[in-house]
């Protein structure tokens, strides 16, 4: 299967199509429905539901598969004509390294060809659509002779690395053409709803206006004022009744698998800032919160807020519904140890007694010692926390006792680490 083929029809076939569906859409709606209702309400619904969600490649959550393989290679001697008794292809043994990358976004965009293209082979060997509740992926094949494998020798994660890099940096660049394409159409597309709809409304306008002089009777909606003369009546005492039960205000949680799931997000977006050192370095700690911060408000629509008042002060990051507190997080750059653990205290300050789900996200950018500073984060969990789990070198996740709540909480510390490694002097020649 290819990518990017134009074979599939190009991107701007494809938005033109969901123009076209925009215009049925509102020529479908009746007269009623656009003069009973509220225009601006009518532009953001159609505006929302007609965007196109520009492709997002997750490379930090890639995954690979070995898989033993017969390889066919081409026998050039199979030149000198079938009397010399060689075959067209030798069969090798040897291996396929499948790369799995997940994806969101609107899948039919990536088999779509864009107006700037490269003449290059976008072959995969499985794909799978993304959806309102799941990532799609892509699966990138690599395969090798076992003479080759072995001819990389300790090299090998190092040349298989740098060759998946390589041919995944076509789908990067194709994408980007792919994603200015669909961000010139959502950028435009507000103005061509309000445009189409001030059409219909003029011709729904002229409607009404004949049938009021004809005398023919509407449909009004059912939700819109009696505007009937209502007959005088004088006021009396209503009737005191008990007051009504309603049911119990309803307090919101994040349960244990959506919890994880944030973690893995924050992360993702904590391993590509560790990647990319040398440019996140000079971010101050909002803007390094306001960058995961961004990546969440992708995940967990109209859900994520930053630095928002909570009890005694203000979070970093929540995540919440009917303005009810889920998931709280606080990011630091790291200080010593003593702040560190005024930083958690302060995170339990901010979490009322229902807030079970609490993250800590630290950032070194100065400390040229590391592992230093993660043996002093795990000694610090081991002296104050019930029990933990190490995921990976950045993450633990931890239970501790709340004092003031007298209730465990799950607490997940992140520490990464955007220092800038200096060379030393030998290589800089």
């Amino acid at each position: 299967m290819k990518l990017f083929a134009i074979g599939n029809g190009s991107v701007s076939d494809y938005l033109r199509s969901n123009i076209s569906s925009l215009k049925d859409k509102i020529a479908s709606y009746t007269d009623e429905q656009i003069m009973n209702s509220d225009f601006d309400e009518w532009v953001e619904y159609l505006t929302k539901k007609y965007q196109v969600e520009p492709i997002t490649f997750f490379v930090n959550a890639t995954t690979r598969s070995l898989h033993e393989t017969t390889i066919q290679q081409y026998n050039p001697w199979s030149r000198m004509g079938s009397a010399y008794g060689e075959p067209e292809y030798y069969n090798l043994d040897g291996y396929n390294i499948d790369f799995k990358i997940p994806f969101a976004g609107d899948s039919i965009l990536l088999k779509c060809q864009p107006s700037t293209y490269t003449f290059t082979s976008y072959e995969i060997v499985d794909f799978q659509r993304s959806t309102e509740s799941s990532y799609g992926y892509i699966t990138i094949r690599l395969s090798y002779t076992n003479q080759e494998i072995k001819s990389f020798g300790e090299q090998l994660e190092e040349k298989i690395d740098t060759a998946f890099k390589n041919r995944f940096k076509n789908f990067e660049e194709t994408s980007g053409y792919v994603n200015n394409e669909v961000r010139s159409y959502n950028e435009q597309l507000e103005s061509t709803v309000r445009q189409l709809l001030n059409e219909r409304k003029n011709k729904a306008s002229d409607f009404f206006s004949i049938s009021k002089a004809l005398k023919i009777p509407l449909n009004l909606n059912s939700s819109a004022p009696n505007l009937t003369p209502i007959p005088l009546k004088k006021p009396h005492r209503a009737n005191l009744n008990e007051p009504k039960q309603h049911a119990p205000e309803k307090q919101y949680y994040i349960d244990d698998a959506d919890f994880e799931n944030i973690v893995r997000i924050i992360h993702i977006c904590g391993t590509a800032l560790e990647e990319s050192a040398r440019t996140f370095n000079r971010f101050n700690e909002e803007e390094l919160r306001d960058y995961i911060k961004g990546m969440l408000t992708s995940h967990y629509e109209n859900a994520v807020t930053g630095e928002t008042f909570r009890r005694v002060g203000k979070t970093d990051i929540q995540i919440q519904r009917d303005d009810k507190a889920a998931f709280i997080a606080e990011c630091k750059v790291w200080h010593g140890i003593k702040l560190f653990s005024d930083a958690i205290d302060q995170l339990f300050c901010y979490a009322t007694w229902k807030d079970t789900k609490l993250s800590l996200v630290v950032f070194n950018k100065d400390n040229k010692n590391f592992a230093g500073i993660q043996q002093q984060v795990q000694n610090w969990i081991k002296e104050n926390c019930k029990s933990y789990k190490q995921w990976n070198s950045n993450i633990w996740d931890c239970v501790k006792y709340r004092e003031d709540t007298g209730r465990d909480v799950r607490l997940a510390i992140a520490l990464y680490d955007v220092s800038i490694k200096e060379l030393p002097s030998s290589k800089k020649n």
